[in-house]
């Protein structure tokens, strides 16, 4: 996101460097001013660089927590499965015709 942020800030650079001056004869020039564009440009690829790096940190640190998150959901599917293992059910089932009161 902060590198989209800084492309946008591109044409503020250039019209930031540029120098606009009415001459008082019905001209005007139009001047750039390269030092503040080379200044302008240099913090801008600093601050890509800045979120590039972090990006990249981020992207390294997740793959740990990954497998950390693997690891502890295998864990209790473990668990789970031990129990259910466990489990003991008896079922008596009655198969004889007995009259019910609806009552």
């Amino acid at each position: 996101m902060t590198a989209l942020r800084t492309l946008g800030l591109l044409p503020l650079l250039l019209a930031g460097a540029c120098n606009v001056t009415d001459e008082g004869n019905g001209s005007t020039s139009v001047s750039l001013d390269e030092n503040r564009i080379e200044a302008g440009t240099d913090a801008l690829l600093n601050e890509t660089e800045q979120a590039a790096d972090a990006a990249i940190n981020g992207l390294e640190n997740a793959g740990p927590a990954i497998e950390q998150s693997a690891a502890d959901i295998k864990e209790r599917a473990g668990r789970v499965a031990d129990k259910i293992e466990k489990v003991d059910v008896d079922v008596d089932l009655d198969t004889g015709n007995k009259a019910s009161n609806a009552n």
